[in-house]
């Protein structure tokens, strides 16, 4: 069934918008950000005026100055470059406590975020897009905010403390110089957007190579590969875009080089200025020439502060994508929220009912196809109900509902005689338990996916829900018995064992409503028998709604929908079905007309 793919929000506001929004991360930190803007102050203070003091002992040796002047000019000078350097260390402390706050803030809602997106958001966004943008972008970031923020205090500061000594040194060399380092503004803003477009461009391939190599390299996709021999394809589709992350990554890092030695070129001309200007103004007697060496000193402290935020607002800049990227994940509408005031069930029954539900995948079409149209049927608490009909009929579509994994369009889904809307989202995942078709283990330990239906399940339950799951011969055969590590996806298991783990887990569980989705079909007929046995105990005295095309499993179902395009056609027990001669008889014969030719096939072999 195709599905709408779900695009992403844009974070809405331009750079302005985005930027302030960035710097909105900070401010739980206020006071630890003050704290750190005064030490900053004081640091730059210290070192600033380590530099004043250096002039001072020029001055002091070429106008006859004492040996005792000079030591106590040094003494003055080593404590403030000291003290300049312990507070450091603490400058350092602070701003890591701030940058891996804001970060672990950012990494945690990105991932509750996440967390909370309906289905569709899963089913049209690929894997490998995902885990780019909650780990590249976010370390990408990362990188940017932990020391830049610091870097741009420091610098300004040291801007603005600088140019006081430097006015009161002397205006018109202070003057000079503040007229010519705006021309570098206009050029590091040019530099900047060129960076932020090139960033982003560069981990949207970077995440699209995530998510080809998420789909290839994983068991399953190494096995498909290998299977048509596709390895040389994949090869050139990989190669493509690694070529392009190259192309990108030089871009980058090419990008504003000529600006780059400009800015490095005139840093190293501006102290030969200075001495040229101030000398003539020694040679004049206008100043003195600890003034000139102070001055020289100081427009190299200004420069370096001018071309270091220079750079940091070219990586501020480029960081914009990333946040871009994960606003938009961060922005990305949640579909499926629970109410402020959701009831919660504290002694569930069972009872579910559709009342006129209609619902569809492609709900912002102009002409959306009804998943499910006007279906409606009640299921009483501890009744076995079966859903059947051909593929793509609804019926699964109708689970999803249950457990609200979406919201229908119209109707109402009822537990318990609550719409599940108004219910707590634990309430429902609590009630419902469900074994798949496809069993979905963890690259962990046979108990750890077992205790996964219910984390308080002690080793002693876990075991016991695995013993009537039938999984005790499989125990002993393992090393490590519960304790077997089953690999990605459960690929040590065979098919047979991963549905028992599904159904242990429904035991651990033990929820009152039970949904069996295509639990046996890719089951050869004797462990499709062995696991109906055991599902048979498991639904006992629960509400069980049973998805199957085995017709066979579901003759001693309460009830029977049959469901064709999104509609429930037909409604009754086996027999009653059968005699009504429709859809229902109509898929019976057919699939006992081909398990007949089967077993003639086999018997013939």
């Amino acid at each position: 069934m195709m599905m709408r793919r779900v695009g992403e929000a844009k974070p809405s506001g331009g750079r302005g918008a985005l930027s302030r929004r960035a710097a909105g991360l900070f401010a739980p930190y206020a006071r630890w950000l003050t704290l750190l803007v005064a030490m900053l102050a004081i640091s730059v203070a210290l070192d600033l005026g380590s530099v004043r003091v250096l002039g001072s002992m020029v001055d002091r040796m070429s106008s006859n100055g004492t040996v005792e002047a000079l030591d106590r000019l040094l003494a003055v000078f080593v404590a403030m470059v000291l003290g300049s350097a312990l507070l450091g260390v603490a400058q350092s402390w602070v701003n890591q406590l701030i940058a891996q706050g804001v970060m672990h803030r950012l990494r945690t809602d990105m991932h509750d975020h996440l967390q909370r997106l309906s289905l569709r958001f899963y089913t049209s966004t690929r894997t490998g897009e995902i885990m780019s943008r909650i780990s590249t972008d976010v370390n990408g970031v990362q990188d940017a905010v932990t020391g830049t923020f610091t870097d741009f205090l420091s610098n300004a500061l040291t801007l603005i403390v600088a140019f006081g000594f430097m006015f009161a040194l002397d205006w018109r060399l202070a003057l000079a110089t503040l007229i010519v380092l705006p021309l570098w503004v206009y050029p590091t803003m040019r530099v900047g957007m060129r960076l932020r477009e090139l960033r982003r461009e560069w981990h949207e391939e970077s995440g699209r190579m995530s998510a080809h190599l998420e789909e290839t390299l994983s068991v399953s996709g190494s096995m498909l590969v290998k299977t048509f021999g596709r390895q040389e394809h994949e090869a050139q589709r990989f190669a493509a875009s690694n070529d392009a992350l190259r192309a990108l990554s030089i871009q980058r890092l090419m990008t504003g080089r000529w600006f780059n030695m400009g800015t490095a070129l005139f840093g190293a001309l501006l102290p030969g200025l200075v001495y040229w200007f101030g000398g003539r103004a020694v040679l004049g007697a206008e100043l003195s020439i600890g003034t000139v060496v102070t001055f020289a000193m100081l427009s190299q402290r200004v420069f370096g502060p001018f071309a270091g935020i220079a750079r940091i607002n070219t990586t501020l800049l480029s960081s914009l994508a990333l946040f871009e990227r994960i606003f938009e994940y961060l922005d990305t509408t949640v579909e499926v929220q629970e109410r402020p005031d959701a009831i919660q069930l504290t002694r569930p029954r069972g009872m579910v009912e559709f009342d006129h539900v209609e619902f569809s995948y492609q709900s912002h079409a102009t002409r959306p196809t009804a998943a499910l149209d006007d279906v409606s049927f009640t299921v009483e608490a501890g009744e076995m109900v079966a859903l059947v009909g051909p593929s793509g009929a609804g019926k699964t579509t109708v689970t999803y509902l249950m457990q609200r994994y979406y919201d229908p369009q119209g109707g109402t889904v009822r537990l318990d005689g609550h719409d599940v809307r108004d219910l707590t989202l634990d309430s429902i995942s609590t009630t419902i338990g469900t074994v798949m078709q496809e069993t979905h283990l963890f690259h962990s330990s046979l108990a750890d996916n077992i205790r996964y239906g219910r984390l308080d399940g002690t080793d002693d339950e876990v075991r016991a829900a695995a013993e009537a799951a039938g999984l005790g011969g499989l125990m002993e055969r393992l090393p490590d018995g519960l304790d077997t590590t089953v690999g990605e996806r459960g690929y040590r298991l065979s098919g047979g064992e991963k549905q028992r783990v599904a159904l242990a887990r429904a035991i651990l569980k033990d929820p009152p409503v039970l949904i069996l989705d295509e639990a046996t079909s890719s089951l050869d007929s004797r462990l499709e028998r062995e696991i109906r046995e055991a599902t048979a105990l498991l639904a006992r005295g629960r509400t069980t709604i049973v998805i199957a095309h085995r017709l066979s499993t579901v003759m001693a179902a309460d009830q029977i929908l049959v469901f064709d395009h999104g509609q429930v056609v037909e409604r009754g027990r086996h027999a009653e079905l059968l005699a009504r001669d429709g859809l229902y008889a109509s898929l019976y014969r057919e699939q006992f007309s081909d398990e007949a030719r089967g077993m003639t096939g086999a018997a013939v072999r």
